[in-house]
């Protein structure tokens, strides 16, 4: 099959809801495989030819060890293919538990390894880079900021091409690519189905990037499709924004396959911004495999993501003609990448063999200590957090009113407002849960930021401090260690909420059910609702102990109710 041509009943696979999408779709489950080998076929004009002056694959440095018996067997690959997606703001693990996974360091580190063992790369991201919203409480005041740091990271990797997504468009699509896109060529950003994108992002964009990487005669064509189901997320969030028309995936894609074609690729890549498959009610959603079959020319198709961890197989995609496909997904928070290893067979009908590999970024990858100087990622994510110190980010997000400061006044005469205290002004009163407090991992959580490395200056991360202090974003909270130093560390009221009311009416039982609700809950809902609050911050990315009964285990740490002889019960 030559890339020019298409299946000739794609316009009917794309769509969602056909008879036809639902045979397809029960017969493509069936056809997962465990062997990932897979090919397709171009017309002879576009089989590989060998380059001159370009070192063979043979060469390879066979020494290199690669972590957890990955890539066994991978007899020096003419190509290697490195995808990634779905990063959603996640530059590197927060630090707090371990092990933790995922990261550019880590990402930057694989790479590098591939270098030593003489692999020809392209490295390629689905999308969805941008961070969607702030932590906890907090508004999304980082995610530009993260997402210029992320492109030059993926810059100092040699990623050749990056997608866009619904996450690219929240901050607004044009102040995105004018952070990173408008000033460096590279990663390319890819959207083959944005209309008019030249005139309405003149410079930012390309319809599909040629790729012809070092060291390899494969010449790759990464092209980059908006599918229906995010375009309609897209103009939820838009408002129908003129600027940001979709084009339909088979025009599109009809147009790409014809340029690539006149451009002699041979190894087209699919970045495919729509679902695997899903149901609505009874009727079957088959985006990613309606492409995948209706464009067989496209032997790699990534996909989005419903879940955070992916397959560690490809969904394989096999058309009428014989020709195979394969659909991955990779993830959510980059924990996770896909690498591919092609090789060619000089077959005309099959002009390559690929193998697939899911990789999860663990500590095995983290650097060494004696590669840390240098490092240009460790540098890179350094100089992120120097940027939110310099530019005092803790000031950039401003205060809400925490939900005791908008409940009804109970006090005819209220002699303080309701506002943070901090622990030392429970003391008095609470003097055991005050000591319980004093010998746990809580009260000296501030410090901990202070003497974090790789990257320092954590206390100046409002998305790091606004779990080590109290009342971080919240009216009369936490601003920072100079203006507020008593409310430094995790307090009492980073759980019982602003409590100087309480301070000055300790006998008045309405705020004392405001600022201590689990007590007056039935026992079988206490430990639940106590569990859901404390995961506002100890949530799964941070710490990674807290599945299985978590808060079960950690609760006798800094259990504090007041014994019965302080009661006066004995």
């Amino acid at each position: 099959m030559s890339l020019n041509d298409r299946n000739p009943q794609s316009e009917e696979v794309i769509q969602p809801w056909s008879k036809r999408g639902l045979l397809f779709q029960l017969a493509a489950l069936a056809l997962t495989v465990v062997s990932v080998l897979a090919g397709i076929g171009l017309s002879n004009r576009l089989k590989p030819q060998p380059a001159a002056n370009i070192p063979s694959a043979s060469q390879a440095n066979s020494t290199v060890q690669f972590p957890n018996r990955l890539f066994t067997g991978w007899k020096d690959p003419d190509l290697v293919l490195l995808v990634s997606g779905q990063q959603i703001g996640y530059l590197l693990p927060c630090g707090c538990s371990r092990p933790q996974y995922g990261g550019l360091e880590r990402r930057y580190n694989l790479i590098q390894l591939f270098k030593e063992a003489g692999w020809p790369y392209v490295a390629v991201d689905l999308g969805d880079i941008v961070q969607r919203q702030g932590i906890v409480h907090l508004p999304n005041q980082q995610g530009l900021l993260k997402y210029v740091y992320s492109m030059r990271a993926l810059k100092e990797m040699g990623y050749s091409a990056v997608g866009i997504g619904e996450s690219e468009v929240f901050p607004g699509l044009l102040n995105l690519l004018a952070e990173y896109a408008l000033n460096y060529p590279k990663p390319r950003v890819v959207v083959s189905n944005l209309i008019d994108a030249e005139n309405n992002f003149p410079g930012m964009t390309v319809p599909w990037e040629l790729v012809e990487p070092a060291r390899s005669d494969i010449k790759v064509g990464v092209a980059a499709i908006i599918g229906p189901t995010i375009e309609e997320q897209i103009k939820k969030i838009t408002r129908n924004d003129k600027t940001l028309q979709i084009e339909a995936t088979p025009k599109a894609l009809d147009r790409i396959v014809r340029e690539m074609a006149s451009k002699r690729v041979n190894l087209p890549i699919l970045l495919y911004q729509g679902l695997i498959s899903r149901n609505q009610g009874m009727k079957p959603y088959t985006e990613a495999m309606g492409v995948a079959e209706a464009y067989p020319q496209f032997p790699i198709v990534v996909a989005l993501s419903e879940a955070d961890d992916p397959s560690m197989r490809p969904l394989e995609i096999v058309n009428k003609a014989g020709s195979k496909s394969m659909i991955v997904t990779l993830g959510k928070k980059g924990r996770f990448v896909g690498v591919f290893g092609i090789w060619k067979t000089n077959n005309p009908a099959k002009p390559f063999d690929i193998k697939y590999e899911r990789v999860e970024l663990g500590e095995e990858f983290m650097t060494p200590e004696h590669k840390e100087k240098g490092h240009p990622i460790i540098e890179l994510i350094e100089s992120y957090t120097k940027e939110l110190k310099e530019k005092n980010y803790l000031e950039k997000y401003g205060q809400i009113r925490h939900e005791l400061q908008v409940l009804p006044e109970v006090d005819v005469v209220r002699k303080k407002p309701v506002e943070y205290a901090g622990s030392e002004a429970c003391k008095r009163c609470h003097e055991h849960a005050y000591d319980v407090w004093k010998k746990s991992k809580h009260s000296h959580a501030y410090q901990t930021l202070v003497e974090a490395t790789r990257p320092g200056n954590r206390q100046y991360d409002p998305e790091c401090i606004v779990c080590h202090t109290v009342g971080y974003g919240y009216v009369s909270g936490y601003i920072n260690a100079t203006l507020t130093p008593k409310l430094k560390d995790v307090g009492c009221e980073s759980c019982h909420g602003p409590s100087l009311v309480h301070v000055h009416n300790p006998d008045n039982k309405e705020w004392h059910k405001r600022i201590n609700p689990w007590k007056y809950l039935p026992k079988e809902k206490r430990v639940q609702a106590m569990d859901d609050m404390c995961q506002k911050c100890h949530d799964i990315d941070n710490d990674v102990h807290w599945v299985n009964d978590g808060f079960k285990r950690k609760w006798p740490e800094v259990e504090h109710m007041t014994p019965a002889h302080e009661k006066g019960e004995e």
